[in-house]
């Protein structure tokens, strides 16, 4: 409920995303930041993407829902990718982490 809440303008980053890591593949990665789910993706953007999040899970393979939102925001303030590439991307990782993880 919190990343819905969240996602649809009701809560804060700061309350609303897990902060808690979990493991992530670099093949999850891949499969999650796809031009498929998230159309508004160009292929450049898409590989930025995917090495941003796997750059930020760092040495044990683990990151959380927020470490993600932080990653894509930066990557958003730099105007590499754009708001709506930000939010279609949270989408798919909120729901994926729902799913997989139970946040």
């Amino acid at each position: 409920m919190g990343f819905f809440s969240f996602l649809f303008g009701t809560g804060s980053a700061n309350t609303s995303l897990s902060q808690k890591e979990h493991y992530l593949t670099k093949l999850e990665i891949q499969q999650l930041v796809s031009r498929v789910k998230v159309n508004t993706l160009s292929n450049g953007e898409e590989s930025l993407v995917e090495e941003t999040i796997d750059t930020r899970r760092r040495g044990d393979g683990k990151i959380s829902l927020y470490q993600i939102y932080e990653a894509l925001r930066k990557l958003q303030n730099l105007n590499k990718i754009s708001k709506f590439d930000r939010q279609g991307l949270m989408r798919v990782f909120g729901e994926f982490f729902t799913r997989k993880f139970g946040e």
